[in-house]
């Protein structure tokens, strides 16, 4: 794991406040050139979005506007991630520009303050819940290694935002195995299955297995989720 990343995500679980985490965030996302991001819950349609909002670092008068007005139902960066659990460029988000005027006034207006590109991080959680961190910059510079090192962050604050915002601030260690925790420690380094395989003496299909059953104990939908909550509850140590 990138060593700055580490550092990152180290400061973060230090934090015991949403200010602490906005200015963690902040500084690191600013490293990518992103200057704003906002951190929620997404809620079923025609639902208040506020209630959700884990951070907020947006403009204040957009914040204000988008979820007055419930811009959350037809904004298509928020509906694609009903969709997909992949990282993913705001213009991706698929929507008939000419058909669908909701949708193209909230692009439009997100424009008219400064938010013409972005990177949308969606988070699928237990119960079928779903979550969003996104970032407002210029994408195009990105590599696949920067993606997935913001993939890896945005994973992080939003699930330290969750911890923080519960009553019980005692933290639910879901225990895995020695095993599973050595292989998410090689899937953290960036190994294969294969060759976690060669490194462990385990089988191929073993390595997968021990994968999702930790996936299945942390309540996670990815090996990269499963590996930021391990890490998030101490569960392996890098």
């Amino acid at each position: 794991m990138n060593a700055d990343l580490m550092l990152t995500i180290e400061a973060l679980q230090n934090q015991e406040s949403q200010q602490g985490i906005h200015a963690v965030v902040l500084d690191a996302i600013r490293e990518y050139g992103f200057e704003r991001f906002i951190i929620s819950g997404l809620p079923d349609r025609g639902m208040d979005v506020r209630p959700f909002v884990l951070l907020s670092g947006w403009d204040d008068e957009w914040y204000q506007r988008y979820t007055k007005l419930g811009y959350v139902d037809v904004d298509p960066v928020a509906r694609n991630c009903f969709a997909t659990t992949l990282p993913f460029d705001w213009s991706a988000a698929p929507y008939d520009r000419a058909e669908d005027f909701s949708a193209r006034r909230v692009m439009d207006e997100a424009r008219d303050f400064g938010m013409d590109e972005g990177l949308c991080v969606p988070v699928h959680l237990e119960g079928g819940m779903q979550g969003v961190v996104s970032l407002v910059g210029r994408t195009d510079w990105l590599d696949e290694k920067q993606r997935l090192e913001l993939h890896m962050l945005a994973l992080y604050a939003h699930g330290r935002l969750r911890f923080l915002n519960t009553m019980d601030r005692t933290p639910v260690r879901r225990l895995i195995t020695p095993r599973e925790a050595e292989v998410l420690k090689w899937v953290a380094a960036g190994k294969t299955a294969s060759e976690i395989a060669d490194i462990t003496g385990l089988s191929f299909r073993t390595v997968n297995q021990h994968c999702e059953n930790a996936q299945r104990r942390l309540g996670t939908n990815n090996r990269l989720h499963t590996v930021v909550e391990a890490i998030r509850q101490k569960l392996i140590v890098l």
